[in-house]
Parts: structure tokens; sequence; C-alpha cells
């Protein structure tokens, strides 16, 4: 699929960059090598893992922001706008820089047939290098041994999140191939922060460290006295992380000063992520569970809720590529309901494919054609649910709801 018309980087989809990954570094390498090598002086900190990788990248650059350093930022996916993903200061960039350096790559550099994430990835190193930033925080993609960040040669910190099955089809279908791949950005002399991951994974990162001579820093869960401004058990986790990567630069000479990093993780945003969205004054709970770690995460949250034990609703839709019974499996408990639904232009799964799930109470299960029909259903329901009705799954549903929620309340 090759065509250059990018108004509005219409082609950049969900669907187009899955169908369009080729993991191979050689490509973006030969590329940023004809760049003139942007970025290459510039220290960065890697994020990679299963699950966590925004949310520690937020915390990261919130911490940042405060403690007015100069530095840019490279998430994935976008929630609204793809210009969400090349961030400096805490500023998207603007959208008529990207398109004009997204479209110079896809013009100069068409031989290469680069995937459309390495093309924004060489588009952020890019802008970065323009803008003269001092530090790079890099979400990984899709594994890390062959992401397109890993073209970046100065990574000193590695920062890995919760470690998990997904992405099967193109990391191994078992956690210790999927954390070896992952694992393999850790390099000599790499400062590596992880939270507690479980006896396995932990053992491979062990392993890893030693095997290049790379320094581990282990986290638990952050302490009481700080303040976190995402909601959720699991965050204590992903901000412990993010202040130990903290601590990594101050070792570099960053020099970033304890108030700092107590107000960022307070200030810190990240949209989607067990956030509370008022829907024509109702209030419906949004959250990104869109795989199995993700699911158990927001499962574990499920306990503090205050009327959890009188059953939830949930609006799920799930891409097909994902192993949506072990989402099921996890996210359901007695009296609840679950209300079907496609992710908004993903293939996804339907009620038809879900009867080799046996554990699944099939009387409590109603499928819809669009999620506004779900929507629909709760609010012609005699009784508002006493707990909040949860929409999750995928994150494109998610920002497809948070838009069509925003519209509807204007």
């Amino acid at each position: 699929m090759k065509n250059s018309n990018l108004s509005n980087f219409g082609l950049i989809t969900p669907q187009y960059e899955r169908d369009n990954i080729k993991l191979d570094l050689s490509r973006i390498k030969e590329v940023l090598r004809k760049l003139d090598n942007p970025c290459h002086n510039t220290p960065a900190i890697q994020i990679v893992g299963t699950n966590g990788k925004g949310s520690i990248a937020a915390y990261i650059e919130s911490i940042l922001f405060e403690a007015k350093k100069n530095f840019g930022v490279t998430t994935s996916p976008h929630l609204f706008d793809i210009c969400e993903r090349i961030r400096v200061n805490k500023k998207n960039i603007n959208k008529a820089v990207f398109e004009k350096i997204y479209k110079l790559i896809e013009k100069n550099f068409s031989t290469y047939e680069l995937t459309p994430f390495e093309k924004i990835i060489c588009c952020a190193l890019s802008f970065f290098d323009t803008e003269k930033v001092d530090l790079l925080i890099l979400e990984a993609g899709l594994g890390g041994r062959l992401d397109a960040t890993t073209a970046h040669k100065l990574r000193p910190i590695i920062a890995i999140g919760n470690i998990g099955l997904d992405h099967k089809n193109f990391l191994g279908d078992t956690i210790e191939k999927i954390a070896k791949e992952k694992l393999a950005v850790i390099e000599k002399n790499s400062i590596v922060i992880s939270c507690k991951q479980n006896s396995q994974v932990e053992n491979l990162i062990t392993k890893k460290v030693e095997e290049v001579g790379a320094e581990i820093i282990w986290k638990d869960s952050i302490a009481e006295s700080y303040e976190l401004g995402l909601k959720g058990i699991f965050q204590k986790q992903n901000a412990s992380v993010a202040v130990g990567a903290i601590e990594a630069l101050n070792k570099l000479g960053f020099n970033i000063k304890e108030k700092y990093i107590s107000e960022g993780l307070k200030k810190t945003t990240w949209n989607g992520r067990l956030e509370i969205i008022n829907y024509l004054h109702k209030n419906i709970l949004v959250d990104c569970a869109h795989n199995y770690p993700a699911a158990k995460a927001l499962s574990n949250e499920r306990r503090n809720w205050e009327n959890e034990k009188k059953g939830i609703y949930w609006i799920l839709g799930v891409q097909k590529q994902k192993d949506i019974c072990a989402i099921l499996k996890t996210l359901l408990k007695k009296n609840d309901h679950l209300l079907l639904v496609p992710v908004p232009n993903q293939p996804s799964w339907q009620l038809k494919d879900l009867s080799q799930i046996k554990e699944i109470d099939f009387q409590n299960i109603i499928e819809f054609e669009k999620f506004e029909f779900a929507i629909e259903y709760l609010f012609a329901l005699k009784k508002w649910p006493a707990n909040h009705p949860v929409l999750t799954g995928s994150i494109f549903l998610v920002a497809e709801f948070i838009k069509f929620a925003n519209k509807q309340n204007c």
C-alpha cells in the first residue's frame, strides 16, 4: 500500500500500522544514517515492557517538565491525534511540521520501505534534533530487540514495565520468548530499572544484566508519601519505575531535585487510563485493558470499588488478534453483564466466536453493532447501575467513545 497523500495522516491507522509490521533494524538504521544520525549524541531513556510503558513515560515527562528540562518524548499509539506521539517539553509537534518531515522521509527513502512506525520514529528523532533537546524518552512499540526505538544507539537507561503475554504472533508464544525479545535492549553499562516481575522474568532480567555487564535496580511500589496523578493500584509500580529512571538520570548529572519528582508525579495525566468520563451527566469509567495483564490489573482495581459485588456492566470491544478468552475470564465475575461491541474500524471478536469459553454465562451477554447502541441500552435501564459501567478493551474503542462523549456533551 503506497500513497503519498497523507492529508490528516489518514493512512496511519491502527490496522495499517499492524498490517505493515516488519521487525528489522537494518532499514531504519540506514535511513537514520542518511539523515546524518539525528540526536546520535543525545542520551535516551528507553521504556520496554508489555503494560505500563505509556504511564511510565507520562510520569517521567511530568517530572522533567517540572524540573524545566529540555527533552523529547515519543510514545505509541496515539489516542486522538498522531501528533501526540512526538512531544517536546509536553507540547505536541505541530501537524504541519510533522507532515513536512513525514513526506520528506517518504519521498527520499521510499526504496527502504520503512514501516509506518519506523517513519514516525525517524520523524521524532529528526524533530528532536532540530529542537536541540538534551534528553529523549523513547517508548518501544513492539518488543525491543528489533523495535525502531532501539535504532537509537545512546540508551544508557532502560526502564522496564510489566512483561506479560501479548503480541505472541510477533514476539513468541511463551513468556520466556517475549521477555528475551524485550530484554535484548539491555547493553553493557546500561542502568536498568524494573518493577517486580514474575519469577521467570526476574530471572531472565538478572541473567541478561550479568551477561552484558549492566546494572539492575529493582523497584517496589512507590512510597505512600507520594501523591499520584494517575488512578489505580498498579500505577504505584509504574511511578516507582519512573522515579528509578529519574534517579538514574541524576547519576548521569541531570540534577533533578526531590521537589520536582513529587510535584511531577502529582501532576501526571494520561488520558483513557482509569478515567471517569461524564456522558450526559452519567459517569462511565474507561480504561485501555487491551490484553490479559492489563485486564488482570483492572480486575484487581475493581476490588476497591464500593458496589462491585452487585455486578459491573462491561462495555467491551476486543481486536481479533487479542486473547479475548483470557480477558473475559479475568474481568467477568458473578452478577456482571457484558455488552459486547466491535472496536470501530477494526476486526473484532463477536459473540458467535465465543462459544468455546465454557466458563462464561452467556445469559448475561448482549452483543451490539456499535458501542453507541450499548450506551443507549444503559440509559434505557430502569435504574443506572449501582457501580459505574466500564468501557474497556481496545485503546481505539476508548478513543472513539471519548470523542463521542465530548461531542454529545457539547
